[in-house]
C-alpha cells in the first residue's frame, strides 16, 4: 500500500533522454490551491506546508517509508536513547551544526527558541499550538543543543515539535524577526527565507511562486535549479495544461477528475495512501441524532463501497475509524459495518420512529428529517450529500441539504462557523493528522466547541480515559492497546463513520525522477532529490 502508480511509456526524443517540451532542471508544478502566505506559522491552508518543504527547514521530515527523518536536528530523542528521560517530562535535541540560513547567517539552538515563542505569542494567528503549551522552558545547551521541559509528558511531542504535526511549523530565523511584535503581516511571509534547498525568488499572488535552488544548502546544491509552482482555479484548466506538457506535476488532483487524466501521454499517475480520511459526521446534542439507533441506521444504509466507486473513480480507499492502515495505531480487528437497508429499517422502527403512507417515518406527530450540511463547490461533498439522500429516503429519513460557503463553514466558534456552532444534523467534511496517531482534539469531550475541534459534540469516559493513557505514555504497545479501544468504541457509538481513506493522485511527468511522496502531512519530502 506504500505506493501504487500507473505508468505508461513514451517516446523520449529530448535531449539527454527528455522529451523536447522538458525545461531541463526546471520542475513547473500545477495546483488548485492558492497560498494564503508563505508562512504556515499564521497559514491556514495546506498548500503553506507544501511549499515550505522547498524554502524551509523542520527538525526532521518524514519520508516515503513512514520514518522521521533528521532535518535539522541530527537525532529522534528516544527512551532508549536517552533523549526522553525517563518521567518522560525533559527531551533534549542535538541540532545540526553548519546549516546557514539563505541569507548567510548561521542557523543555531536560538532559531528554535525564539520559534517556539514566536507560536506562543498571543499576537501571532498560529492555527494551533497543540503541544508547544505543555513546554514550560527550553534551556539553551550551547549552539547546537536544547533541553525542553514538559509539564507533563506528552507522548506525541516529538512527532509535533517543529516537524510533521497536523499543523507543522518550520524553524524562523531569530536574528530576522526578532525585531517584530508579531508576525501577522511581515513581509517575511511573502519571502521567506529559509534553511531548505530552494529560496523563494518571487510571488507573483494568483500566479506563479518561483523558487531557485540554495548553492549553500547543507546537503549539498539540489538536483533542480529551479521551482515554478503555479495555483491554476480551474482543475479542467490544469487538464489541458498536463496534456500540452506546460506544466510537469499536477499535485493533489481531484478524485473527479482520475478518468481524464490517468490515459495523458508521456506521464504517469501515483496514488498514494495518505493519513486523511473523509466522514460523514453526526451533531450527537440534536435531539434525533442523539439516539445511536439512529445514527447506526444512517451507517447502515449507507453503500459506502459503491461511493467510493461512483464518486471516487476507485482512487480512495475503504476502511473504518479514524486510524489509516498505514498507520501502527490502526485496528485491523474493527468489524465495518455493512450495506445493510434491513437492519436500518429494524433499527430506526425500534427507536420509535414508524414507517408511514407517504414514505417519511414519523414519531410523535414529527416527521424524522435531519438537516445535512455541505461546503459550496465541494463537488465532491454535494455529490455525497445527493446520494446519501436519496440512501437515506430509502430507509423513511428525510433529508435537507443546506449548503454554505467554506469561510462560513469552517470559521471560528467566534465567528459562527457552522461545524464550530454545531448548526446541523449531519455534515461532511475531511480530517488531516499528523505523522502521530493523535486523536484528542476531535473526539474528547474537553474539546467540544469552542474548546477544540470535536464537531460531533460527543463525549464518553472510556473514551477520555484511553486518550489520556495514550498521550501520558511513550510505550507504543500501550499507546496501540489505547488507540484500540478508542477504534471500537467509536465504531460502536457510531458520532461519525468514515467515507474512505485518502489516496493522494498526482499525475507526473515521465521525465520527473525521485519523486516519492510521502503518507503524511505533505508529500514533498525529499524535494532536493527532485531531478527532470
Amino acid at each position: 500500500m506504500l505506493l501504487s502508480s500507473c505508468t505508461r511509456v513514451g517516446n523520449v526524443t529530448g535531449t539527454g533522454g527528455r522529451h523536447p517540451w522538458t525545461q531541463p532542471g526546471v520542475l513547473r508544478i500545477g495546483s488548485l490551491n492558492d497560498p494564503d502566505t508563505l508562512s504556515p506559522l499564521v497559514g491556514n491552508f495546506q498548500i503553506d506546508t507544501d511549499l515550505a518543504m522547498f524554502w524551509g527547514g523542520f527538525l526532521f521530515n518524514y519520508d516515503d517509508h513512514n520514518r522521521l527523518l533528521p532535518e535539522l536536528a541530527t537525532v529522534e530523542p528516544t527512551l532508549a536513547n536517552g533523549g526522553i528521560s525517563r518521567d518522560g517530562r525533559t527531551i533534549v535535541y542535538h541540532l545540526r551544526s553548519g546549516v546557514k540560513w539563505q541569507d548567510g547567517a548561521p542557523f543555531t539552538a536560538d532559531d528554535v527558541i525564539f520559534t517556539w515563542h514566536a507560536i506562543m505569542n498571543p499576537k501571532n494567528n498560529v492555527p494551533s499550538r497543540v503541544g508547544y503549551d505543555r513546554i514550560t522552558r527550553i534551556d539553551r545547551i550551547n549552539d547546537f543543543g536544547v533541553t525542553i521541559h514538559l509539564d507533563r509528558p506528552f507522548s506525541p511531542f516529538v512527532a509535533t515539535f517543529l516537524t510533521q504535526a497536523a499543523n507543522p511549523m518550520p524553524v524562523y530565523p531569530k536574528h530576522l524577526l526578532d525585531k517584530y511584535p508579531d508576525l501577522n503581516r511581515v513581509p517575511y511571509n511573502s519571502a521567506p527565507i529559509g534553511t531548505g534547498p530552494f529560496r523563494v525568488a518571487e510571488w507573483h499572488r494568483g500566479q506563479v511562486i518561483r523558487m531557485l535552488a540554495n548553492p549553500a544548502y547543507w546537503r549539498g546544491p539540489p538536483k533542480l535549479r529551479e521551482v515554478d509552482y503555479r495555483a491554476i482555479p480551474d482543475e479542467n484548466t490544469i487538464l489541458t495544461s498536463m496534456k500540452t506538457h506546460e506544466i510537469d506535476l499536477w499535485a493533489n488532483a481531484g478524485a473527479s477528475m482520475y478518468p481524464g487524466a490517468r490515459d495523458i501521454s508521456d506521464t504517469h499517475v501515483l496514488l498514494t495512501p495518505f493519513v486523511r480520511f473523509s466522514l460523514v459526521g453526526f451533531n450527537v446534542r440534536r435531539p434525533i441524532m442523539s439516539d445511536v439507533r439512529v445514527r447506526r441506521a444512517l451507517v447502515y444504509a449507507m453503500d459506502r463501497k459503491r461511493m467510493i466507486g461512483e464518486i471516487t473513480y476507485g482512487v480512495q480507499l475503504p476502511g473504518d475509524g479514524d486510524q489509516p492502515a498505514l498507520l501502527w495505531a490502526h485496528d485491523a480487528n474493527l468489524k465495518p459495518y455493512p450495506y445493510d437497508p434491513v437492519q436500518a429499517r429494524a433499527l430506526l422502527d425500534a427507536a420509535g420512529w414508524k414507517a408511514n403512507g407517504n414514505g417519511i417515518r414519523m414519531r410523535n406527530g414529527i416527521p424524522l428529517q435531519i438537516v445535512v450540511v455541505t461546503t459550496t463547490g465541494d463537488s465532491v461533498g454535494n455529490r455525497t450529500a445527493v446520494i446519501l439522500q436519496s440512501a437515506w429516503r430509502a430507509v423513511g429519513v428525510d433529508t435537507v441539504i443546506k449548503p454554505y460557503a467554506s469561510g462560513l463553514m469552517f470559521a471560528s466558534f467566534g465567528a459562527g462557523g457552522i461545524l464550530q456552532v454545531g448548526n446541523y444534523d449531519v455534515n461532511f467534511f475531511s480530517w488531516l493528522g499528523g505523522v502521530d496517531p493523535d486523536d484528542s482534539t476531535i473526539v474528547m469531550c474537553d474539546q467540544i466547541p469552542p474548546a477544540g475541534q470535536n464537531n460531533f459534540r460527543f463525549c464518553d469516559r472510556d473514551v477520555d480515559r484511553y486518550e489520556r493513557l495514550a498521550l501520558s505514555t511513550y510505550d507504543q504497545a500501550q499507546r496501540k492497546r489505547a488507540y484500540d479501544h478508542i477504534q471500537e468504541i467509536l465504531q460502536d457509538r457510531a458520532p461519525f463513520v468514515t467515507l474512505w481513506f485518502f489516496r493522494l493522485f498526482d499525475v507526473a511527468s515521465d521525465d520527473l525522477k525521485n519523486y516519492r511522496p510521502a503518507h503524511a502531512v505533505t508529500p514533498f519530502w525529499n524535494t532536493w532529490e527532485y531531478q527532470i
